[in-house]
This record gives structure tokens, sequence and C-alpha cells, in this order.
């Protein structure tokens, strides 16, 4: 009987355990926060868990880069009483942005749980229209208290009981609720930065003035921590950085702002704080995501403000919210008979957008921006041809520019689609024709190259800002000293006309000249206010429209492939360099990104059929003699390329402000001259092998001499390939 109780003791004690520790593993994370949130209300202290996003772009689904936002939604949804925020720019950029004109976005950041965002400049692209209906759309205020249209709040009641400058957040935490006030301010550089056309009548009020006004009244709500949504960034080229923003914060000011949360310059910002506020910024396209902590002690003489940037990597394990990931693919989906068609096969890769962190296009030409301002003047040409009304216009010369800011992507070897180009070109800007003069014209190129600021003597390497206003150009070429003052910097216009080239004066504003270009610059974007009042000759459609018709007709719609330049040579360069070959380099990794060392690999230049070959040294670097400017580098025919130029350091050697670029190790390849049976091909593909293979095992293996043999082939064609000749001690 009593090893009966006995039993029956033991059997009770270890029931309960196990329904103990059942009840613990349940509740995992959430019984953690729990116990915490116990000790904080009985304590009196709590924190809340602020996470932010900026200039996302339309990088909202899962990449290579991008974290994705179904995985933000998840690390808010698993932290209890967490605010999700963005600082702008989240609505314009890839084609999920553009495609919908920002609608899309909305949708998702509605689904993620978004809380407060900012406007961002690039929020207005599609013009305060469409902007209004993004925000009447959104489940959370979209704010900017410094931005105002016909002198009311732009914002204000989209949606109905938006402010359109701040908000007030609670939240509770056992018997202890605080407010956590947040306002939105937008660069006044926006008035130059958009296009002006679809921003008529909306003014950009100081920021620092505004954040004092805002941080008066969030007070009076009873705010008992603000944080500024401010997309304003850290370049000194904008009216109000974040930093002197805070620095600004003085007197009886000092200490009401905890925190900016910062967007716009596309750079990661963190500690240390600035005049006691923490600023935060996480860069572009979600690669990484904010993080602030607001701690509030019960006596709130503790009080503490903490931040991190959580990168790409360190997510990775973390489970994306299903409901949004759905949302992705089912835009997507939507989305790829558009995407997915076949515009034509690309030779040589066309260079814009950011390339290896650097805006290339905004200070220095490029095969695309040339290729874009050629078919803006090939649509304006055809039009004045056409159209009825052009009598006068269609004698005189027609040039055309694009701004490097618009540029927003490369164009890569191989087969480009319908997505690419809208990847490169997402604004949908509308090209317009002017009548300009030849003085116009040099003061557009003084404005263009405002910011660039010298030039290296030895490797040419341009000194300065890379600038959005830096035009490509078409139908005329002109030279610039970088050096040389603001206003004085371009040397000479040379246009051509007739089949010939003539030389501009500068203070010629009599004889008349075509402009054509998009009507974010005509308009005055990007501070060209000389083009706002030039008489409209007419508008002649879409940039990326007119891009992809210039592209059918060059390559017979798709039949051929694009095969452009690196570089044309119509920008110029006046200075104390003089234009010579220098060594290119570059890092060749394996499969497993470790350095491919002591390798050959064949190096295909700008999209040429032959190789040179050049073998790698001990921390996988090779290294090659090119032609001064830019160039395309691939390992094989069908690899994407890389770029290198000496103008803007891509390939420099002991550049302080760039790393070289990196590319995947390839086999070394046989290259054809001319056709060859597939037998043939097999047989020199294994006699390669062979040599290789030969090769001793012990001993110098290194191949000291790389020759180009030229093997006749039975059936009558020839192959040119690389062939080892081993050195044996």
């Amino acid at each position: 009987m009593k090893h009966t109780h006995r039993k029956a003791r033991i059997g009770l004690v270890l029931y309960i355990l196990i329904c103990m520790i059942f009840y613990a593993l349940s509740q995992g994370a959430s019984e953690i926060w729990a116990q915490e949130s116990t000790a904080q209300a009985k304590t009196g202290d709590m924190t809340v868990t602020i996470y932010h996003t900026n200039d996302m772009h339309g990088a909202l689904a899962a990449s290579e880069s991008s974290i994705g936002i179904d995985k933000v939604a998840a690390i808010k949804e698993n932290t209890p009483g967490s605010i999700l925020v963005d600082a702008g720019d989240a609505t314009q950029g890839l084609p999920l942005a553009s495609l919908t004109k920002g609608a899309d976005v909305i949708k998702l950041m509605n689904i993620a749980g978004y809380d407060a965002m900012a406007l961002g400049n690039h929020e207005l692209d599609y013009g305060t229209t469409q902007l209004l209906q993004n925000a009447s759309s959104a489940a959370f205020p979209i704010l900017a208290a410094n931005v105002f249209y016909n002198g009311s709040l732009l914002l204000k009641d989209t949606p109905s009981g938006n402010t359109g400058c701040h908000t007030i957040i609670e939240r509770t935490i056992g018997t202890k609720t605080v407010k956590i006030g947040f306002f939105g301010l937008t660069t006044r550089e926006t008035a130059a930065a958009t296009n002006p056309t679809g921003i008529q009548g909306v003014t950009f009020e100081d920021e620092i003035q505004s954040a004092k006004k805002e941080i008066d009244e969030l007070k009076k709500e009873g705010a008992e921590r603000i944080v500024a949504l401010a997309h304003l960034g850290e370049h000194d080229t904008v009216p109000c950085t974040s930093k002197a923003l805070a620095t600004a914060l003085t007197g009886e000011y000092q200490g009401k702002l905890d925190v900016i949360i910062d967007g716009h310059s596309h750079t990661k910002e963190g500690a240390p704080p600035v005049n006691d506020v923490l600023i935060q910024q996480t860069g572009t396209g979600l690669t990484d995501l904010g993080k602030v902590e607001l701690r509030f002690s019960g006596d709130g003489k503790s009080d503490s403000v903490s931040g991190e940037l959580l990168s790409y990597g360190a997510l990775q394990n973390v489970t994306p919210k299903a409901e949004v990931t759905e949302a992705i693919n089912k835009i997507n989906d939507s989305q790829k008979p558009l995407l997915s068609q076949k515009v034509c096969a690309v030779g040589n890769t066309l260079w814009g957008g950011t390339i290896n962190n650097y805006k290339e296009a905004r200070i220095t030409e490029t095969n695309l921006g040339d290729l874009a301002a050629d078919a803006y003047r090939w649509a304006g040409e055809n039009f004045l041809k056409t159209a009825s009304g052009m009598d006068s216009y269609r004698s005189l010369p027609v040039a055309a520019v694009e701004n490097g800011g618009g540029i927003r992507a490369s164009l890569p070897n191989g087969q480009a689609t319908a997505e690419d180009l809208i990847t490169v070109f997402p604004f949908s800007n509308t090209l317009m024709m002017k009548e300009i003069t030849p003085k116009l014209l040099y003061e557009m190129l003084e404005r263009s190259v405002s910011n660039v600021t010298g030039q290296d003597k030895k490797s040419g390497k341009l000194y300065g800002t890379p600038d959005g206003g830096f035009l490509q150009i078409s139908g005329f070429s002109f030279s610039y000293d970088p050096a040389a003052a603001k206003g004085s910097k371009v040397q000479k216009v040379t246009l051509e006309m007739g089949g010939r080239n003539v030389s501009l004066d500068r203070n010629d504003s009599s004889t008349k000249m075509i402009l054509v270009s998009n009507d974010f610059l005509m308009s005055g974007g990007n501070d060209f206010s000389m083009l706002k009042n030039c008489d409209m000759v007419g508008e002649i459609g879409g940039e990326l429209e007119t891009l992809r018709a210039y592209i059918e007709q060059l390559t017979e719609n798709g039949k051929k492939a694009l095969n452009t330049r690196t570089a044309a040579g119509r920008i110029q360069i006046a200075g104390e360099y003089r234009a010579a070959a220098y060594t290119a380099a570059f890092s060749v990794k394996n499969k497993d990104q470790s350095p491919a060392a002591g390798k050959v690999v064949s190096v295909y230049m700008d999209g040429q059929p032959q190789p040179v070959n050049v073998k790698t040294d001990n921390n996988g670097i090779a290294r090659i003699k090119v032609a001064d400017g830019p160039h395309g580098i691939a390992l094989s025919r069908d690899q994407k390329q890389i770029y290198v130029n000496n103008y803007t350091g891509a390939g420099l050697e002991g550049d302080a402000e760039r790393s070289i670029p990196a590319i995947t190790y390839q086999e070394p390849q046989i290259t054809l001259q001319k056709e060859e049976t597939a037998a043939s091909a097999a047989k020199e593909t294994q006699t390669l092998a062979q040599a290789k293979t030969e090769t001793p095992a012990t001993g110098d293996d290194s191949f000291s001499i790389w020759s180009l043999v030229l093997i006749l082939l039975t059936s009558g064609g020839t192959a040119l390939y690389v062939r080892p000749f081993c050195r044996r001690r």
C-alpha cells in the first residue's frame, strides 16, 4: 500500500514537472517577453522597440541584397509592442513600385504593419495626385511637416485623421502607458530634384524651424519621447542635413528630440549621437533594418536611447511572414507577362546607376547615357520630319540630354527584357522639345559639371560629388576643365550640324537649336532653371517607350544584338592630365568567394570575341593594361561584365575611396575565329585539358609562356586557342 501511494506521489510530481516544462516551451519568446514585461511593470521600467527602413525604392521582395519586407513584418510581429516606420522613398524604383506608381508598395506596407512614414522626395515623382491617392490608401500616416500645397499641409487628412505633420503612438506594458511622438520632414532639395510639373503649388519650408514647431506641438500633446522621420540625409549638398538639424536644437530645444530616423543620402548612419540626438539611416534597398530602443525608467532619471543596424546576414534565419510573402508573389505574378518580354541581346554592358557602390553616370559619360540621349535625339528628329506645323523648326540642329540621376541601373550583357528597361528608367518621364541657343547650352553644361572639382594628374581620376544633374549628351560634344572655377569650366562646345562639326560661341544668344530632354529637366529640375521658360516645340512621348523603340530600330526588333562602345568620347576633359593607358586591377574569386590565386584567366574586353590572357597573383588579383577610359571585363563570353574606369577610380589599386571590382573565376576558354565542327571543337577542348593534366605534380608548375597557337582543322576551319607550356625544374 505504501508502495502504491509512493508511486502515485512520484507520478504526480513527474506529471506536474512535465506540464511545467511543456508550458514553458510553449510560451517561447512571448513568455520571456512577458516575464520581462512583468518585471518592468513592477519597477515602472519599460522598453519600446522601433524598427525602421528608408529608401527601399521598390526593393521590398527578398533578394540577394534585400532582407525582404516579409521578414521585416515577421520581426515586428515577434517583438510585442514594437513600432515600424519608414523614412521615405519607398514607392519609386524597381518595377514592383513603378508599374503601379507606388500603389502596390503601399499595399505591402499596410500588410507588413507600418505605423508611420516620412514623405520622401521620390514619393512625388508621380505627381501630387498620385501621391495623395497612395497616402489615402495607407493604413498609416505619411508625414511631412514642412511641405505645403497651396498654403495648407500637403498630406493633411490623407487618410482622414492624418494631421499631415505628426502623430503620437501609445504603447502599454503592464499598467504603464507611454506616448511617443513622431513628425516628418522632407528635404527642401525636393523642389529642385523632383519633376516640377507634378508638384505645382507645392512649397517646402525650413526644416529646422518646422522641427521646432513640431517639438512644441508634440510636447503640448503629452509626448514623452520625440522621433523625427527625416528624409534629409547627410550629404553637404542638401539645404539641411540630419546632423545640422540635431546641432541646431539648442537652448530651450536641447534634449527634446531623442532620435532622427533619416533617409535620402542612401548611407548608413549610427552612433555616436550628435548633440545628444541619435541619428540612424539604413542605406538603401532594404540591405539593413534599423532598430532603436527607447527605455523608460520608473523614476524618469535613467531613461536612455540606443540603436543598431541589423544586417542582411544577421537576419538570414528569420522566417518571413507568410501573408506578406503571398502578397509579394501575387504582385510579381501579375507583372510577369509584361516584364518577361524579350527586347534584344546585349553584347556589351550598358553602364548606369550604381556600379560597385559608385554612381558613374553622375560624374562621367557612360554608354547607356549615350544611348538614351541618342534615342531622344532620334525621336526628336523624326518628330520634326513628320509632325505638322514644324516647318520653321525642321532645319534646326537637334541636341539631346539625359540627367545622370535618371539612369537608375545598368543594362547587363546578355538577354535584355522589358523588366530590365523599366529598372533602368523607372520614372516614366515625358520627353519635351524646346528651342534654345548656344549661350543657354553653355549655361546648362556649366551646371552639369559644377560638382566636378578637380582631377588627379597621374591617374586621371575625377574629384567631386556625383550629381544627378550631370548630363549625358547627344548631337554635340564638349570639353571642360574640372579644376576651373564654377561657371568657367566649359572650354568648348562642338555641335553636329549637317554632317559637319561647328564650334559654338558661348555668348551666342541668337542662333536657334532644338533641345530634347525629359520634362523633369525641362521644367527646371536638378537646378536647370534656365530651361523652364524656353519656348516649347512639342512633346514626343515617354522616356522608356522612346528608348525601347530606338533599341528595336537598331536591332531590327531584337533580331540583331545591341553592341555599343563603352564610351564615345563626347565629354572630353581638358585638365592637366594627359590620356594614357593604365593598369586595371580586379579581384577573381572562386565560387566559394575565396581568392582564385595563381590562376590563368581569359579576359574579354568590351564584348570583343577574342580574349587576352593574364594570371592572378597570390591574392587572386588580376591586372591588365587597358586604354584610357571605361571598359567592361568578363572572363567568358556569357559572363556578366564588371566595370573599370580610371576617371572614376574603378579598378585603380590603392584608391582610398573605392575597392577594386570582383568577378567569379571561369576556366580559360577556346575562342574561335571561324566556324568549326562540333567534333573539332571538342578535339581542341580535349587538347587544352590534356595540357593542363600534364603539368608536373611537383616543382614549379606555373606557366612561364602562354602562346597563341593556330591549329589547322581538318574541316578547313581555324581555331584560335591558348595552349600552356610548363617550365620544369
